[in-house]
């Protein structure tokens, strides 16, 4: 009987060094804080709750994180950045012809119809009365609304050369921001169709206005 051939053993599968177990509990601790936001709110938002999702020890959280709203802030942070690129891919995969502008309102429009992003401004909306709360979110709002500006600028860069551009992309966030919280009280208010393709027309009309006045140039 010929000899059994010896199998190859499975390569040895690498440990994780401490700082990589560290960063895999910090990213579960903050999907479980989205996920418990989402579903439960602000105001029914327990660390004790977020450590169950994450399968992690109470404790664990306060590791990581001196505060509720350092953990609060710390998830917010974590979500932005995969709601633009979220963001980015959708608008990449627009079909040639599209109307690029009016795309690009009503995919953000889209964006702040998600429930993490109202969870998001459940927050912001708590701050109001929570100084803590208020201070800590103080230091996402800066970078993340540049960051904004400069994936606009991207999309749109004749545009970006006007004096007003930043402007006029704060004014749409702003108001599709608004009509994302009027949409909690009023759902199927009639006029929220209607103020998506006002705003669509007032960016087009922003954006045309300077590609003519380049095209005027001497």
């Amino acid at each position: 009987m010929p000899p059994r051939k010896a199998s190859p053993e499975a390569p040895a599968r690498a440990r994780r060094t401490q700082q990589e177990r560290r960063e895999e509990t910090r990213r579960r601790l903050l999907d479980a804080t989205i996920a418990v936001l989402v579903e439960q709110g602000y105001a029914r938002l327990t660390t004790v709750e977020v450590a169950r999702r994450a399968g992690v020890s109470q404790g664990a959280v306060f590791t990581h994180f001196d505060t509720k709203a350092e953990l609060l802030v710390a998830a917010v942070q974590h979500l932005f950045p995969r709601l633009i690129q979220d963001y980015l891919a959708g608008y990449a995969g627009l079909p040639g012809g599209r109307d690029r502008i009016g795309a690009a309102v009503e995919m953000l429009w889209a964006v702040f119809e998600r429930p993490e992003m109202l969870a998001a401004i459940e927050l912001y909306v708590a701050a109001r009365t929570e100084p803590e709360l208020q201070a800590a979110l103080a230091t996402v709002e800066g970078p993340h609304r540049d960051n904004l500006l400069r994936v606009a600028r991207g999309l749109f860069p004749e545009a970006a050369e006007h004096a007003d551009f930043e402007a006029v992309v704060e004014l749409v966030i702003d108001a599709v921001q608004g009509g994302a919280i009027a949409r909690v009280a009023r759902p199927h208010h009639p006029a929220l169709p209607r103020m998506r393709q006002v705003l669509v027309r007032f960016v087009h009309r922003s954006f045309t206005r300077h590609r003519q006045h380049q095209r005027s140039r001497p």
